[in-house]
């Protein structure tokens, strides 16, 4: 099934909003990424702007993935998430870093926010991704949503999650969507 290409445009939610990123966020995301707190379990990034600047650009760009930037409701970054690797019938989603102080229920929102745009807007039925294994954190709240690790690397569990699977958990989170 070939999945719809969308316009790149914010998605509402109940407490928090997706944005698409613009170049003009990348002091923003190089500040998460380059936070020890928070980038124990991601790909090194260097710490020049003009970089990230460029990444940013070319995944605007780019019609076969969405890069968002995670807003609370007065409009102030808390966050990232993308959406890339779109294959037949399923989709990916990582680069998902929330800072600290962002709203209480931002991870479990942004993450249903994701899987309603890759499930109903962009019609995939499934969704692929993978975890760092010592990410504990991370794996456990993916297994909670009923997602399945279906394989790994040394270094990463492989999940999946299809459409039935977000149907099955979505009844329990009705509350955090719009």
């Amino acid at each position: 099934m070939a999945y719809a290409t969308l316009p790149k445009e914010r998605i509402h939610g109940r407490s928090i909003d997706l944005r698409p990123a613009q170049p003009s966020d990348a002091e923003f995301v190089l500040k998460l990424r380059l936070d020890p707190a928070l980038n124990t379990h991601l790909t090194a990034t260097a710490p020049a702007l003009e970089p990230q600047r460029e990444w940013i650009r070319r995944a605007a760009a780019d019609p076969d993935q969405y890069y968002f930037i995670i807003e609370d409701r007065q409009g102030a970054a808390v966050g990232t998430v993308r959406i890339y690797d779109l294959r037949p019938d399923s989709f990916c989603w990582g680069s998902w870093i929330l800072q600290p102080g962002a709203p209480r229920k931002a991870a479990i929102e942004s993450a249903l926010l994701v899987y309603e745009f890759g499930f109903y807007r962009l019609g995939f039925g499934n969704c692929h991704f993978d975890v760092r294994k010592q990410n504990t954190r991370v794996v456990e709240f993916h297994r909670r949503f009923g997602a399945r690790i279906v394989g790994e690397t040394p270094d990463d569990h492989l999940f999946q999650f299809s459409k039935a699977d977000y149907e099955a958990t979505r009844a329990h989170y009705l509350a955090f969507l719009p």
